[in-house]
Protein backbone atom coordinates (compact mmCIF):
# COMPACT_ATOMS: atom_id res chain seq x y z
CA UNK A 1 0.00 0.00 0.00
CA UNK A 2 1.52 3.53 -0.99
CA UNK A 3 2.33 5.41 1.93
CA UNK A 4 0.47 9.02 2.40
CA UNK A 5 4.01 9.97 3.58
CA UNK A 6 6.02 9.02 0.64
CA UNK A 7 7.80 11.99 -0.63
CA UNK A 8 8.63 9.90 -3.96
CA UNK A 9 5.37 11.65 -5.10
CA UNK A 10 5.93 15.04 -4.29
CA UNK A 11 7.14 16.06 -8.05
CA UNK A 12 4.43 14.32 -9.54
CA UNK A 13 1.60 15.57 -7.66
CA UNK A 14 2.89 19.14 -7.68
CA UNK A 15 2.64 19.11 -11.49
CA UNK A 16 -0.38 17.55 -11.86
CA UNK A 17 -1.88 20.47 -9.53
CA UNK A 18 0.19 23.26 -11.41
CA UNK A 19 -0.96 21.84 -15.01
CA UNK A 20 -3.81 23.84 -16.29
CA UNK A 21 -4.76 20.31 -18.35
CA UNK A 22 -5.43 18.49 -15.10
CA UNK A 23 -9.13 17.72 -13.96
CA UNK A 24 -10.86 19.02 -11.37
CA UNK A 25 -11.50 16.21 -9.41
CA UNK A 26 -7.51 14.88 -9.84
CA UNK A 27 -6.32 18.50 -9.32
CA UNK A 28 -7.97 18.28 -5.68
CA UNK A 29 -6.26 15.03 -5.33
CA UNK A 30 -2.81 16.33 -5.74
CA UNK A 31 -3.37 19.29 -3.50
CA UNK A 32 -4.88 17.10 -0.91
CA UNK A 33 -1.32 14.59 -1.27
CA UNK A 34 1.09 17.64 -1.24
CA UNK A 35 -1.33 18.74 1.73
CA UNK A 36 0.16 15.02 3.62
CA UNK A 37 3.17 15.21 2.34
CA UNK A 38 4.22 18.52 4.20
CA UNK A 39 7.19 18.55 1.55
CA UNK A 40 9.87 21.78 2.23
CA UNK A 41 10.15 21.62 -2.03
CA UNK A 42 6.83 22.59 -2.83
CA UNK A 43 6.95 25.81 -0.36
CA UNK A 44 8.04 27.47 -2.96
CA UNK A 45 5.99 26.15 -6.41
CA UNK A 46 2.98 26.15 -4.22
CA UNK A 47 3.85 30.33 -2.84
CA UNK A 48 4.25 31.22 -6.54
CA UNK A 49 0.90 29.60 -7.54
CA UNK A 50 -0.96 31.20 -4.95
CA UNK A 51 0.86 34.53 -6.17
CA UNK A 52 0.05 34.26 -9.59
CA UNK A 53 -2.87 36.20 -10.98
CA UNK A 54 -3.12 34.59 -13.87
CA UNK A 55 -4.15 31.48 -12.31
CA UNK A 56 -8.01 30.30 -11.70
CA UNK A 57 -9.11 31.61 -8.60
CA UNK A 58 -10.00 27.81 -6.95
CA UNK A 59 -6.36 26.43 -8.16
CA UNK A 60 -4.67 29.75 -5.96
CA UNK A 61 -6.97 29.09 -3.26
CA UNK A 62 -6.16 25.50 -3.19
CA UNK A 63 -2.39 26.08 -3.28
CA UNK A 64 -3.13 28.46 0.03
CA UNK A 65 -4.59 26.04 1.83
CA UNK A 66 -2.22 23.55 1.62
CA UNK A 67 0.85 25.72 1.40
CA UNK A 68 -0.51 27.89 4.72
CA UNK A 69 -1.05 24.42 6.68
CA UNK A 70 3.05 24.04 6.91
CA UNK A 71 5.11 27.09 6.26
CA UNK A 72 6.64 28.55 9.36
CA UNK A 73 9.12 30.19 6.92
CA UNK A 74 7.84 34.27 6.63
CA UNK A 75 8.43 37.01 7.53
CA UNK A 76 6.46 40.22 9.01
CA UNK A 77 7.52 41.62 6.05
CA UNK A 78 6.62 39.65 3.52
CA UNK A 79 3.34 38.95 5.28
CA UNK A 80 2.58 42.60 5.02
CA UNK A 81 3.98 43.12 1.27
CA UNK A 82 1.79 40.42 0.39
CA UNK A 83 -1.33 42.35 2.66
CA UNK A 84 -0.51 45.23 0.88
CA UNK A 85 -1.08 43.76 -2.51
CA UNK A 86 -4.72 44.85 -2.92
CA UNK A 87 -5.40 41.06 -4.58
CA UNK A 88 -7.62 39.82 -2.17
CA UNK A 89 -6.34 35.62 -2.87
CA UNK A 90 -2.76 37.13 -1.76
CA UNK A 91 -4.32 39.34 0.99
CA UNK A 92 -6.44 36.01 2.71
CA UNK A 93 -3.22 33.84 2.15
CA UNK A 94 -1.05 36.78 4.40
CA UNK A 95 -3.91 36.91 6.83
CA UNK A 96 -3.80 32.97 7.73
CA UNK A 97 0.06 33.05 8.05
CA UNK A 98 0.01 36.40 10.19
CA UNK A 99 1.41 36.13 13.63
CA UNK A 100 1.48 38.80 16.85
CA UNK A 101 3.75 40.67 14.97
CA UNK A 102 0.83 41.53 12.58
CA UNK A 103 -1.41 42.32 15.51
CA UNK A 104 -2.36 45.74 14.24
CA UNK A 105 -3.55 44.22 10.96
CA UNK A 106 -5.50 40.81 12.29
CA UNK A 107 -7.52 42.50 15.21
CA UNK A 108 -9.24 45.11 13.85
CA UNK A 109 -10.25 42.39 10.75
CA UNK A 110 -11.52 40.51 13.16
CA UNK A 111 -13.78 42.91 14.77
CA UNK A 112 -14.93 43.73 11.86
CA UNK A 113 -18.33 42.03 10.92
CA UNK A 114 -18.62 43.44 7.51
CA UNK A 115 -15.14 42.25 6.73
CA UNK A 116 -15.34 39.12 3.77
CA UNK A 117 -12.61 37.81 5.71
CA UNK A 118 -12.96 38.14 9.35
CA UNK A 119 -13.26 34.35 10.11
CA UNK A 120 -9.65 33.90 8.18
CA UNK A 121 -8.72 36.61 11.29
CA UNK A 122 -10.14 35.33 13.73
CA UNK A 123 -8.60 31.77 12.77
CA UNK A 124 -5.10 33.76 13.06
CA UNK A 125 -5.46 34.37 16.67
CA UNK A 126 -5.17 31.05 17.26
CA UNK A 127 -1.43 30.89 18.43
CA UNK A 128 0.48 33.68 20.21
CA UNK A 129 -2.70 36.43 20.63
CA UNK A 130 -2.53 35.01 24.17
CA UNK A 131 -2.52 38.74 26.00
CA UNK A 132 -6.05 40.00 28.15
CA UNK A 133 -6.13 42.92 25.04
CA UNK A 134 -7.12 39.90 22.67
CA UNK A 135 -9.54 37.99 24.53
CA UNK A 136 -12.41 40.81 23.71
CA UNK A 137 -12.54 40.17 20.03
CA UNK A 138 -12.99 36.55 20.57
CA UNK A 139 -15.64 36.91 22.98
CA UNK A 140 -17.40 38.98 21.14
CA UNK A 141 -17.31 36.93 17.90
CA UNK A 142 -19.43 34.10 20.18
CA UNK A 143 -22.51 36.17 19.69
CA UNK A 144 -21.96 36.91 15.93
CA UNK A 145 -24.95 36.63 13.59
CA UNK A 146 -23.04 34.42 11.49
CA UNK A 147 -22.60 30.71 12.96
CA UNK A 148 -19.55 30.03 11.18
CA UNK A 149 -17.90 33.34 12.73
CA UNK A 150 -19.36 31.88 16.37
CA UNK A 151 -17.99 28.27 15.36
CA UNK A 152 -14.93 29.78 14.30
CA UNK A 153 -14.44 31.43 17.43
CA UNK A 154 -15.19 28.87 19.86
CA UNK A 155 -12.28 26.36 18.17
CA UNK A 156 -9.92 29.32 18.76
CA UNK A 157 -10.55 29.96 22.00
CA UNK A 158 -9.43 26.19 22.84
CA UNK A 159 -5.62 27.68 23.11
CA UNK A 160 -6.40 30.25 25.79
CA UNK A 161 -9.71 29.03 27.61
CA UNK A 162 -10.38 33.16 28.77
CA UNK A 163 -12.53 32.92 31.50
CA UNK A 164 -14.47 35.81 29.81
CA UNK A 165 -15.74 33.25 27.12
CA UNK A 166 -17.52 30.59 29.24
CA UNK A 167 -20.71 31.85 28.88
CA UNK A 168 -20.88 32.35 25.30
CA UNK A 169 -19.29 28.83 25.10
CA UNK A 170 -21.72 27.18 26.89
CA UNK A 171 -24.58 29.09 24.86
CA UNK A 172 -23.21 27.85 21.65
CA UNK A 173 -22.94 24.28 22.57
CA UNK A 174 -26.70 24.20 23.54
CA UNK A 175 -27.32 26.20 19.82
CA UNK A 176 -29.14 23.77 17.14
CA UNK A 177 -26.94 23.72 14.77
CA UNK A 178 -25.05 20.85 15.46
CA UNK A 179 -21.51 21.88 14.12
CA UNK A 180 -21.08 24.87 16.60
CA UNK A 181 -22.45 22.97 19.48
CA UNK A 182 -19.98 20.26 18.65
CA UNK A 183 -16.85 22.93 18.64
CA UNK A 184 -17.80 24.75 21.30
CA UNK A 185 -18.09 21.15 23.60
CA UNK A 186 -14.43 20.12 22.09
CA UNK A 187 -13.21 23.43 23.37
CA UNK A 188 -15.30 23.73 26.79
CA UNK A 189 -13.19 20.12 27.69
CA UNK A 190 -10.81 22.84 29.16
CA UNK A 191 -13.17 25.03 31.40
CA UNK A 192 -12.69 22.87 34.77
CA UNK A 193 -15.75 24.82 36.60
CA UNK A 194 -18.87 23.33 38.06
CA UNK A 195 -21.28 25.17 35.82
CA UNK A 196 -19.13 23.42 32.79
CA UNK A 197 -19.48 19.75 34.13
CA UNK A 198 -23.44 20.49 34.93
CA UNK A 199 -23.73 21.71 32.07
CA UNK A 200 -22.10 19.33 29.61
CA UNK A 201 -23.87 16.29 31.78
CA UNK A 202 -27.26 17.67 30.72
CA UNK A 203 -26.02 17.66 26.90
CA UNK A 204 -24.78 14.28 27.24
CA UNK A 205 -28.68 13.47 26.78
CA UNK A 206 -29.08 15.98 23.83
CA UNK A 207 -31.54 14.77 20.68
CA UNK A 208 -28.45 15.15 18.31
CA UNK A 209 -26.32 11.85 18.21
CA UNK A 210 -23.16 14.30 17.18
CA UNK A 211 -24.02 16.30 20.07
CA UNK A 212 -24.71 13.94 22.24
CA UNK A 213 -21.07 11.67 21.73
CA UNK A 214 -18.80 15.02 21.80
CA UNK A 215 -20.85 16.23 25.27
CA UNK A 216 -20.14 12.42 26.53
CA UNK A 217 -16.58 12.49 25.62
CA UNK A 218 -16.12 16.40 26.92
CA UNK A 219 -18.32 15.02 30.30
CA UNK A 220 -16.01 11.90 30.95
CA UNK A 221 -12.75 14.24 30.42
CA UNK A 222 -14.13 16.87 32.49
CA UNK A 223 -15.24 14.36 35.24
CA UNK A 224 -12.03 12.33 35.51
CA UNK A 225 -10.24 15.21 36.20
CA UNK A 226 -12.35 16.67 38.72
CA UNK A 227 -12.49 13.08 40.22
CA UNK A 228 -8.61 12.98 40.38
CA UNK A 229 -7.79 16.81 41.75
CA UNK A 230 -10.68 16.34 44.52
CA UNK A 231 -9.40 13.00 45.51
CA UNK A 232 -6.86 13.69 48.30
CA UNK A 233 -5.62 12.17 51.41
CA UNK A 234 -5.30 15.20 53.96
CA UNK A 235 -8.59 14.92 56.00
CA UNK A 236 -8.32 18.94 56.45
CA UNK A 237 -8.24 19.27 52.60
CA UNK A 238 -10.62 16.53 51.42
CA UNK A 239 -13.02 18.46 54.17
CA UNK A 240 -12.68 22.06 52.00
CA UNK A 241 -12.67 20.39 48.51
CA UNK A 242 -15.87 18.58 49.28
CA UNK A 243 -17.56 21.35 49.86
CA UNK A 244 -16.67 22.90 47.45
CA UNK A 245 -17.75 20.13 45.28
CA UNK A 246 -20.75 19.51 46.94
CA UNK A 247 -22.93 21.50 44.17
CA UNK A 248 -21.52 18.71 41.41
CA UNK A 249 -21.33 15.90 44.10
CA UNK A 250 -24.42 13.43 42.07
CA UNK A 251 -22.23 13.64 38.62
CA UNK A 252 -18.84 12.50 40.21
CA UNK A 253 -18.17 8.84 41.25
CA UNK A 254 -16.78 7.34 44.31
CA UNK A 255 -13.01 6.23 44.53
CA UNK A 256 -11.87 2.92 45.85
CA UNK A 257 -8.32 2.92 45.69
CA UNK A 258 -6.07 5.42 48.71
CA UNK A 259 -6.10 9.05 48.10
CA UNK A 260 -1.88 10.77 47.05
CA UNK A 261 -0.46 12.90 50.08
CA UNK A 262 0.31 16.02 49.48
CA UNK A 263 3.65 16.48 47.89
CA UNK A 264 5.01 20.07 46.86
CA UNK A 265 5.67 20.39 42.91
CA UNK A 266 8.67 19.59 41.80
CA UNK A 267 11.03 21.33 39.49
CA UNK A 268 10.92 21.20 35.74
CA UNK A 269 13.33 19.21 34.77
CA UNK A 270 13.27 18.24 30.81
CA UNK A 271 13.69 14.12 30.49
CA UNK A 272 16.81 13.12 28.58
CA UNK A 273 15.97 10.27 26.19
CA UNK A 274 17.33 6.68 27.22
CA UNK A 275 19.68 5.33 24.76
CA UNK A 276 18.63 4.72 21.15
CA UNK A 277 19.46 2.52 18.12
CA UNK A 278 22.97 3.07 16.91
CA UNK A 279 23.51 3.36 12.99
CA UNK A 280 26.95 4.12 11.20
CA UNK A 281 27.24 7.72 9.68
CA UNK A 282 27.40 5.96 5.96
CA UNK A 283 23.40 4.75 6.81
CA UNK A 284 22.67 8.19 8.31
CA UNK A 285 24.34 10.27 5.69
CA UNK A 286 21.94 7.97 3.23
CA UNK A 287 19.06 9.20 5.17
CA UNK A 288 19.66 12.56 5.34
CA UNK A 289 20.72 12.53 1.29
CA UNK A 290 17.43 11.73 0.19
CA UNK A 291 14.10 13.84 -0.58
CA UNK A 292 11.83 11.05 -1.73
CA UNK A 293 11.26 9.22 1.23
CA UNK A 294 8.31 8.24 3.48
CA UNK A 295 8.76 11.13 5.95
CA UNK A 296 7.16 10.24 9.19
CA UNK A 297 9.58 6.56 8.92
CA UNK A 298 12.44 8.93 8.22
CA UNK A 299 11.64 11.36 11.52
CA UNK A 300 11.19 8.40 13.44
CA UNK A 301 14.38 6.32 12.27
CA UNK A 302 15.94 10.23 12.82
CA UNK A 303 14.22 10.22 16.18
CA UNK A 304 15.63 6.76 18.09
CA UNK A 305 18.92 7.63 16.68
CA UNK A 306 21.71 7.05 19.27
CA UNK A 307 23.36 10.27 18.73
CA UNK A 308 26.37 10.07 21.26
CA UNK A 309 27.61 6.72 19.27
CA UNK A 310 29.07 9.10 17.44
CA UNK A 311 32.42 10.08 17.62
CA UNK A 312 34.13 13.39 17.53
CA UNK A 313 35.23 13.22 13.77
CA UNK A 314 31.59 11.83 12.72
CA UNK A 315 30.01 14.43 14.91
CA UNK A 316 31.91 17.31 13.08
CA UNK A 317 31.31 15.82 9.54
CA UNK A 318 27.26 15.78 10.49
CA UNK A 319 26.93 18.83 11.76
CA UNK A 320 28.00 21.00 9.59
CA UNK A 321 25.48 18.75 6.89
CA UNK A 322 22.44 19.10 9.62
CA UNK A 323 22.67 22.88 10.22
CA UNK A 324 22.60 23.09 5.94
CA UNK A 325 19.77 20.60 5.22
CA UNK A 326 17.07 22.13 3.33
CA UNK A 327 14.90 20.17 5.09
CA UNK A 328 13.04 22.12 8.43
CA UNK A 329 11.77 18.46 9.72
CA UNK A 330 15.47 17.57 9.92
CA UNK A 331 16.80 20.42 11.34
CA UNK A 332 14.52 20.29 14.01
CA UNK A 333 15.33 16.78 14.75
CA UNK A 334 18.71 17.68 14.57
CA UNK A 335 18.64 19.77 17.96
CA UNK A 336 18.28 16.27 19.87
CA UNK A 337 21.22 15.33 18.63
CA UNK A 338 23.05 18.59 19.48
CA UNK A 339 21.88 18.83 22.72
CA UNK A 340 23.15 15.16 22.88
CA UNK A 341 26.70 16.79 22.11
CA UNK A 342 25.91 19.34 24.30
CA UNK A 343 27.00 21.69 21.08
CA UNK A 344 25.79 25.18 22.14
CA UNK A 345 27.03 26.57 18.99
CA UNK A 346 25.16 24.49 16.41
CA UNK A 347 21.56 25.40 18.82
CA UNK A 348 22.34 28.79 19.20
CA UNK A 349 22.49 29.25 15.56
CA UNK A 350 19.16 27.11 14.87
CA UNK A 351 17.59 29.81 17.49
CA UNK A 352 17.80 31.98 14.35
CA UNK A 353 16.73 29.81 11.68
CA UNK A 354 14.26 30.83 8.83
CA UNK A 355 11.74 28.14 10.12
CA UNK A 356 9.66 28.98 13.49
CA UNK A 357 9.01 25.08 13.89
CA UNK A 358 13.40 24.83 14.02
CA UNK A 359 13.77 27.67 15.99
CA UNK A 360 11.47 26.52 18.83
CA UNK A 361 12.89 23.13 19.31
CA UNK A 362 16.37 24.76 19.29
CA UNK A 363 15.41 26.97 22.23
CA UNK A 364 13.98 24.28 24.52
CA UNK A 365 16.58 21.89 23.69
CA UNK A 366 19.35 24.37 25.22
CA UNK A 367 18.01 23.70 28.78
CA UNK A 368 19.58 20.49 28.73
CA UNK A 369 23.03 21.82 28.47
CA UNK A 370 24.73 22.65 31.42
CA UNK A 371 24.69 26.35 32.11
CA UNK A 372 26.00 28.87 29.92
CA UNK A 373 25.84 32.64 30.43
CA UNK A 374 25.63 33.00 26.65
CA UNK A 375 22.72 30.80 26.63
CA UNK A 376 21.15 32.86 29.33
CA UNK A 377 21.42 36.02 27.22
CA UNK A 378 20.43 34.53 24.21
CA UNK A 379 16.94 32.69 26.00
CA UNK A 380 16.23 36.68 27.23
CA UNK A 381 16.82 37.72 24.28
CA UNK A 382 14.44 35.56 22.26
CA UNK A 383 11.60 36.06 25.36
CA UNK A 384 11.06 39.42 24.22
CA UNK A 385 9.16 38.80 21.14
CA UNK A 386 8.37 35.07 21.66
CA UNK A 387 4.53 34.12 22.50
CA UNK A 388 2.66 30.71 23.76
CA UNK A 389 4.80 27.68 24.86
CA UNK A 390 7.76 29.12 22.82
CA UNK A 391 7.71 31.76 25.36
CA UNK A 392 7.20 29.43 28.30
CA UNK A 393 10.37 27.33 26.80
CA UNK A 394 12.69 30.33 26.73
CA UNK A 395 12.16 31.19 30.14
CA UNK A 396 12.65 27.95 31.46
CA UNK A 397 16.10 27.87 29.16
CA UNK A 398 16.63 31.30 30.05
CA UNK A 399 16.66 30.15 34.42
CA UNK A 400 18.67 27.02 33.37
CA UNK A 401 21.33 28.95 32.35
CA UNK A 402 21.39 32.61 34.09
CA UNK A 403 24.20 33.25 36.47
CA UNK A 404 22.99 32.81 40.00
CA UNK A 405 21.76 35.98 41.59
CA UNK A 406 20.36 37.29 38.24
CA UNK A 407 17.19 35.98 37.27
CA UNK A 408 14.97 36.71 40.57
CA UNK A 409 14.37 40.11 39.86
CA UNK A 410 13.58 39.98 36.63
CA UNK A 411 11.32 37.03 37.15
CA UNK A 412 9.40 39.13 39.99
CA UNK A 413 8.96 42.04 37.37
CA UNK A 414 7.91 39.60 34.57
CA UNK A 415 5.28 37.88 36.96
CA UNK A 416 4.14 41.50 37.59
CA UNK A 417 3.84 43.10 34.72
CA UNK A 418 4.17 41.11 31.86
CA UNK A 419 1.18 40.77 29.41
CA UNK A 420 1.39 37.07 28.40
CA UNK A 421 0.03 34.90 30.59
CA UNK A 422 1.76 32.11 30.16
CA UNK A 423 5.18 34.20 31.07
CA UNK A 424 3.44 35.35 34.23
CA UNK A 425 2.72 32.09 35.66
CA UNK A 426 6.29 30.53 35.06
CA UNK A 427 7.80 33.34 35.95
CA UNK A 428 6.32 32.56 39.54
CA UNK A 429 7.10 29.21 39.13
CA UNK A 430 10.48 29.82 38.53
CA UNK A 431 10.77 31.81 41.38
CA UNK A 432 9.64 28.78 43.63
CA UNK A 433 11.87 26.85 41.69
CA UNK A 434 14.65 28.90 42.29
CA UNK A 435 13.88 28.41 46.24
CA UNK A 436 12.88 32.65 46.67
CA UNK A 437 10.39 32.51 49.19
CA UNK A 438 10.65 36.45 49.88
CA UNK A 439 10.12 36.93 46.33
CA UNK A 440 7.34 35.03 46.20
CA UNK A 441 6.25 36.74 49.43
CA UNK A 442 6.58 40.31 47.43
CA UNK A 443 3.91 38.88 44.79
CA UNK A 444 1.14 38.23 47.13
CA UNK A 445 -0.19 41.47 46.20
CA UNK A 446 -1.39 39.87 42.96
CA UNK A 447 -3.96 37.99 44.71
CA UNK A 448 -6.35 40.50 45.03
CA UNK A 449 -5.97 41.64 41.23
CA UNK A 450 -8.43 40.56 38.68
CA UNK A 451 -7.37 37.59 36.47
CA UNK A 452 -6.23 39.08 32.81
CA UNK A 453 -7.36 35.40 30.97
CA UNK A 454 -7.41 32.48 33.29
CA UNK A 455 -6.82 32.13 37.04
CA UNK A 456 -3.45 30.63 36.31
CA UNK A 457 -1.10 33.35 37.78
CA UNK A 458 -3.63 33.24 40.81
CA UNK A 459 -3.35 29.48 40.94
CA UNK A 460 0.17 29.45 40.14
CA UNK A 461 0.94 31.67 43.97
CA UNK A 462 -1.40 30.67 46.14
CA UNK A 463 0.73 26.80 45.01
CA UNK A 464 4.33 28.77 45.91
CA UNK A 465 2.71 30.06 49.00
CA UNK A 466 2.04 26.34 49.97
CA UNK A 467 5.24 25.41 48.97
CA UNK A 468 7.20 27.43 51.10
CA UNK A 469 4.76 26.86 54.22
CA UNK A 470 3.77 30.87 54.09
CA UNK A 471 1.70 31.83 56.70
CA UNK A 472 -1.26 34.34 55.67
CA UNK A 473 -4.95 34.70 55.07
CA UNK A 474 -6.06 34.40 51.29
CA UNK A 475 -8.12 36.87 49.81
CA UNK A 476 -11.96 35.84 50.42
CA UNK A 477 -12.96 36.17 47.14
CA UNK A 478 -11.18 33.53 46.13
CA UNK A 479 -13.13 31.11 47.68
CA UNK A 480 -16.05 32.09 45.87
CA UNK A 481 -14.20 30.99 42.33
CA UNK A 482 -15.12 28.51 40.35
CA UNK A 483 -12.19 26.95 38.94
CA UNK A 484 -11.25 23.53 40.00
CA UNK A 485 -7.02 24.03 40.04
CA UNK A 486 -7.83 26.71 42.08
CA UNK A 487 -10.17 25.32 44.61
CA UNK A 488 -7.38 22.66 44.96
CA UNK A 489 -4.65 25.37 45.34
CA UNK A 490 -6.31 26.87 48.20
CA UNK A 491 -7.42 23.93 49.54
CA UNK A 492 -4.09 22.84 49.98
CA UNK A 493 -2.94 26.42 51.09
CA UNK A 494 -5.45 25.85 54.39
CA UNK A 495 -4.09 22.62 54.66
CA UNK A 496 -0.71 22.91 54.50
CA UNK A 497 0.56 26.06 54.49
CA UNK A 498 2.05 26.00 58.07
CA UNK A 499 4.69 23.15 56.88
CA UNK A 500 7.33 24.18 55.39
CA UNK A 501 8.26 22.16 52.63
CA UNK A 502 11.33 20.02 52.83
Amino acid sequence: MESLYDRSQTLASLARAEAAATAESERAEAFAALAWLEDYRTLAPLTALVLDARRPVAVRTAASNVVAGYDDTTTPEIRRTWWGSGDPVTRRHALRLMERTEADIVIPVAADDRDPLQATALGAISIGFGEAEFIPVLVRALNHGDREIRRVAADVLLWEEPIAAEEGLLAAARDRSPGLAVTALETLRYYHTRRVLRAVAELCDSEDERVRAAATVSFDELREEFESMLHVADPKEAGLLRDWARPIADLLRPRSEPALEYRPARPFSPLRRSAGTVISERDLRGILDNPDQDWNAMATTLRRIDWLAFDSAARARLTAQLLAHPDPLIREISCVAFAEWSDSSALLTLTTDISFTVRKSAVYSLILLPPQPDIAARAWEYLATATGTTGYEALRTYVAHAPEGEPVDRLVDLARTDPRETIRHYAIEGLGNLEAPKAIRALVPLLHESPAVTWAVHTGLVNQLTRFGIPGTLPSYLATVDDLYLARAIAQHESHAYRPAK
